[in-house]
């Protein structure tokens, strides 16, 4: 996946943009990238603002869970990094705003959590927990094959960064444009 600069912002401006024309109120559309992520905030009234967000899936699933079994350290390690690049955007997000995606790694985690298809697919914050708390069970031993989730490093840093996105910027879901098979 590209992951530069023009790259996400092109995404998350398309998104916030047929989010703004099908939604109502203020929009935060959420990108990923291979390097760095970002998103566009605002309401339709005004052009959006683009916030950059230093962490993307790739760099953190090479950095910390390319290990068959990462390990708890580095999982909690992960964690810590995706916090400290996510909790300062809060203050810079509308109150109320929607949090949407058209981020294929997002509908991936739908797709695997078990949304049906629909042209916005509605996945809450604790969907996205327990679907982490199954995937650290499998990176931190549980047999694969006891759970249907992906163990790759790039489906569990997608699901980190989401579960952190969605719980340190109080977003209660995330609604997701592009149902599809994984990026």
């Amino acid at each position: 996946m590209n992951d530069g600069c023009d790259d996400w912002e092109q995404r998350a401006r398309a998104t916030w943009l047929r989010a703004s024309r099908e939604l109502d109120g203020s929009i935060t559309a959420l990108e990923f990238g291979d390097t760095v992520s970002g998103a566009a905030t605002g309401d339709a009234s005004a052009a959006p603002r683009l916030l950059r967000l230093p962490l993307g899936v790739g760099a953190l699933a090479r950095r910390y869970l390319l290990a068959p079994r990462p390990g708890e350290s580095a999982i909690e390690a992960a964690i810590a990094e995706a916090e400290e690049a996510i909790m300062p955007l809060r203050p810079l997000l509308p109150t109320g705003s929607r949090c949407v995606s058209a981020d294929p790694h997002v509908a991936w985690i739908a797709e695997v959590l078990g949304l049906a298809p629909a042209p916005w697919l509605a996945l809450d914050t604790q969907a996205v927990e327990h679907g982490f708390n199954r995937w650290v069970s499998i990176a931190l031993g549980r047999p694969a094959t006891q759970d249907s989730l992906p163990a790759s490093a790039e489906f569990g840093a997608s699901l980190l960064v989401l579960r952190e996105w969605l719980h340190h910027l109080g977003f209660p879901r995330i609604l997701s444009a592009r149902p599809g098979a994984g990026p």
